[in-house]
């Protein structure tokens, strides 16, 4: 289906109080005097509180940036909303209305979760009073209007990039064909070895599924295999385990029978569980890659540093990562009207999607680069950080069998990264003109078939310490 001329919408107009013409002024009046007492209230507050060391307490921190945030929360609406009621121009851009609903959701959601941490700071203050101070210590004070803010910037950002990724029409909407199902062409292009094809994937798949699982079960029966390492070493095979179900039970029965139908509902959401578990993965071997860090560079502190508490921290760190952007990405994506049901691809990933919209998807693009690089880049970067600081450490080790020992215990997971994050860089970093269908299919096997085999593959074939558990298992059961 074509797509049609739509008249482009560069800016909105607000209604305003429209409705309330002659009370214009004496709402204007009102509203006026409002808001500077809102102002100027909350300008004494943070005054008062920064000048007096009396009220430089956990409770009165939260409430000068409660009254901060309440302030530019006001800027972002109320000086518009005066400008209209006096007959001042009351159209805004759309990129204007973008940045104001952004700021808007932003600190709207920012001052709920500060509420919540004040509430927190008074439940401390009562019912725990002995242990106060430590508790709601300068750290945690920050770290909660971190979060605060945090929250508050990915919800708008969510918010805003479903919003502003729809067409706007200043005429009423024609009637389209309405697109309810996608159709995946697959390996269409290799017609004659579809059969050779799907043994091929088929015996790569079970052995992928055979591995983690020997991987989990053999690090959770052998007690010398619960360390930080192994830990994360089984939630990597959990979920790269996960992560092939997503898309492989589809692609093989894709061989076998032609034109399968997917729906939108089901496509949105084997997208959303493919982002979120592929990005859990580059984190967790990022977080892998700190284990060895504090392993070989810091050991006296070993077991405080990456203690129980630190390893789940880690762990929810990068299955957060994982689900906010996966939520942004289907988000951004789902909200476009779709004029096209072939997708050029065996699964349902991004940029195969972002094709068949009816409307320009450079803004979807520029999304998903950005996802892309940052949760490609930074983990690059931290791995590469750790590597050579555990490298300058591995070279002081007088004796050669030591820094033998040393490289050996990083020489899996080192395998596994390079791998890992190459596949990923040429399949999402790659420039626009070197897009191919065929390419991209070919790739894509890489990285959702083989790279998760090498992970089983490489940790057990050259992983001492799993060998030798592995060998402990067969032993006992024979």
């Amino acid at each position: 289906m074509e797509r049609e001329n739509r008249t482009l919408i560069t800016e909105f107009v607000f209604q305003g109080f429209s409705s309330f013409h002659e009370h214009q002024l004496m709402l204007f009046a009102v509203f006026l005097a409002l808001y500077t007492f809102t102002l100027a209230g909350n300008i004494v507050i943070v005054t008062i509180i920064r000048t007096d060391r009396h009220l430089h307490t956990p409770m009165y921190f939260f409430l000068s940036m409660l009254s901060t945030s309440e302030t530019v929360y006001t800027l972002v609406t109320l000086p518009r909303m005066l400008s209209s009621l006096v007959g001042m121009n009351q159209s805004i851009s759309r990129a204007g209305c973008a940045t104001q609903m952004f700021f808007f959701v932003s600190f709207g959601i920012t001052n709920c979760f500060l509420l919540t941490a004040m509430g927190y700071d008074r439940y401390v203050a009562i019912c725990n009073p002995l242990r106060y101070s430590i508790i709601m210590n300068k750290r945690v004070c920050v770290q909660l209007v971190g979060g605060a803010c945090s929250i508050g910037l990915i919800v708008a950002t969510t918010q805003v990039t479903s919003v502003f990724s729809l067409p706007f029409c200043a005429t009423k909407r024609k009637n389209l064909t309405e697109v309810r199902e996608f159709v995946f062409l697959g390996f269409s292009r290799f017609r004659d070895y579809q059969i050779t094809l799907f043994v091929v994937f088929l015996v790569l798949y079970t052995l992928t599924l055979a591995g983690n699982a020997i991987i989990v079960t053999i690090i959770c029966i052998d007690r010398h295999l619960h360390t930080p390492m192994y830990f994360f070493l089984s939630i990597l095979a959990s979920s790269e385990t996960v992560y092939t179900l997503v898309t492989i039970p589809r692609m093989l029965s894709g061989l076998l029978a032609q034109d399968q139908p997917i729906s939108i509902a089901g496509c949105s959401t084997q997208m959303f569980f493919f982002v979120a578990l592929a990005i859990n993965n580059c984190f967790l071997l990022t977080a892998m890659g700190y284990d060895r860090y504090v392993a070989i560079c810091n050991p006296l502190r070993y077991t405080v540093l990456m203690s129980k508490r630190a390893c789940a921290q880690l762990l929810c760190g990068t299955s957060g990562i994982g689900l906010v952007m996966a939520v942004v990405q289907v988000t951004s994506i789902f909200t476009l009207p779709f004029c096209h049901r072939v997708v050029g691809h065996f699964f349902c990933d991004i940029l195969p999607v972002l094709k068949l919209s009816c409307i320009d998807t450079t803004i979807n693009e520029i999304i998903n680069f950005a996802v892309s690089s940052c949760v490609i880049l930074v983990p690059v970067a931290l791995v590469f950080i750790s590597y050579v600081l555990i490298i300058s450490t591995i070279l002081k080790i007088p004796s050669a069998q030591g820094r033998k020992k040393a490289f050996a215990t990083c020489a899996s997971h080192l395998t596994v990264v390079v791998v890992h994050y190459g596949c990923a860089s040429i399949a999402y970093l790659k420039p626009k003109s070197e897009d191919s269908a065929e390419q991209d299919v070919l790739l894509s096997v890489t990285y959702t078939i083989i790279t998760p085999l090498l992970n089983p593959v490489v940790y057990s074939l050259r992983n001492k310490e799993v060998k030798e558990a592995l060998r402990r298992a067969v032993g006992r059961n024979i």
